[in-house]
């Protein structure tokens, strides 16, 4: 199945390619194109189908991200604003990025194939998410929701210290979308502000430069500039910024979010201690965890699939393990709400609803291979070769 879904969005990805050709000229089209080609020769395998799913999702946010700056007003001399600029060059160097990754991907031979990935790992950041949250979108979380509101927002009355939560689970089975129900839910909204959504990935490590990557996101969420962001950039930017998130979140009840966090060190540890911490000068580079003042409370959010790295930031005993989803129909739900979004008008369900238990049980309660089974479903039976899906299920 990993190598059917990988075949699916490789040609989703071909498809939405090809209808820029007619629209606004898309932002480094040529990095794209050059992925496209590696991807229409490339043969998929089980030993690569992970890497490449997981890299074609990616090339999916990236090409959205690329079509809004295509229609960024430019200044008349056809340039970009300098902070417009900025988004540019950070795009540009999330495709490049991604185009390495899909290039030592399909062209590794099994030997060196999980070295080539690991150093690849290094080229820039895995998975990008949003705060967003599709309305009517998630089904089957309300008891895992309830059990996570109480751990975030149980001792919200009192003052003074910070909350820390983990939701941590194997991928797809939907961290990232009961963050988003807590992120926006109605308890959240009015008790905290601000909200800061932050994504981290992979290949969010140690280092320096990704340090800097994850504060200048926060800042820019809190609204400065990104001019005054930018400035921030001498030999002590990193204490700079730590402390400028700091005198932003200070005397304010706030919710962050770090999604999708994989690797970290000492810098990210215990995010909701320090509580009486008072670093000056350098000191405030150390941690991340000096920036964010305690006095009038507030909830961290950290999911990750990987718990050690949740329990590095904040605690063993404040861990959410999610479940899969046992109840079907939640699943179902999930595959309809996908499938219709992509199928046309004339497509006959006959076919799918025949196939309801077998959808159920190959989705193994996992949200996600819901939904790319409901867009697999949803092309294939769509198309001219619709009529072989419908035989086979026939003859099953």
């Amino acid at each position: 199945m990993a190598v059917e879904v990988v075949q699916f969005l490789v040609r989703k990805f071909v498809d939405s390619l090809a209808e820029e050709a007619s629209g606004a000229e898309l932002p480094f089209s040529a990095h794209f194109y050059d992925v496209k080609a590696e991807l229409e020769k490339a043969a998929i395998s089980p030993a690569n189908a992970d890497e490449l799913r997981l890299c074609l999702y990616e090339l999916d946010d990236l090409l959205a991200e690329c079509r809004m700056l295509a229609r960024l007003p430019k200044t008349p001399a056809g340039c970009f604003s300098p902070s417009e600029a900025w988004r540019s060059n950070k795009a540009k160097t999330k495709v490049v990025a991604v185009k390495r990754r899909v290039l030592q991907c399909v062209q590794s031979d099994s030997s060196d194939h999980a070295a080539a990935l690991q150093g690849s790992a290094a080229a820039g950041f895995s998975r990008w998410t949003t705060s967003w949250l599709e309305e009517g979108s998630i089904h089957g979380f309300d008891q895992q929701l309830a059990e996570l509101e109480v751990m975030a927002f149980g001792d919200c009355a009192s003052d003074g210290g910070l909350t820390g939560v983990g939701i941590v689970g194997m991928g797809g089975v939907g961290k990232t979308a009961l963050a988003q129900l807590v992120f926006n839910s109605p308890r959240a909204r009015c008790r905290f502000f601000p909200r800061i959504w932050v994504c981290l990935s992979r290949t969010a490590c140690a280092g320096a430069d990704v340090r800097k990557e994850v504060l200048q996101s926060m800042l820019m969420a809190l609204g400065l500039e990104e001019e005054v962001i930018l400035s921030m950039d001498g030999g002590n930017s990193l204490a700079e910024m730590v402390f400028a998130v700091h005198e932003q979140l200070k005397g304010k009840r706030y919710l962050i979010v770090f999604d999708d966090v994989w690797d970290v060190d000492g810098w990210y540890a215990d995010v909701v201690g320090c509580r009486n911490a008072s670093p000056t000068g350098d000191e405030w580079a150390e941690r991340l965890a000096f920036g964010l003042p305690k006095e009038r409370g507030g909830v961290v959010v950290v999911t990750s699939r990987l718990q050690q790295a949740a329990e590095t930031m904040v605690g063993e005993s404040n861990l959410h393990r999610v479940r899969p989803l046992a109840d079907g129909e939640s699943c179902w739900a999930i595959f309809m709400d996908a499938f219709s979004k992509e199928r046309q008008p004339a497509t006959d369900l006959t076919t799918v609803n025949n196939m309801k238990d077998e959808i159920v049980g190959t989705c193994g309660g996992l949200p996600s291979a819901a939904k790319t089974l409901g867009e697999i479903f949803a092309r294939s039976l769509s198309s001219p070769a619709s009529t072989s899906s419908q035989e086979l299920s026939k003859n099953k």
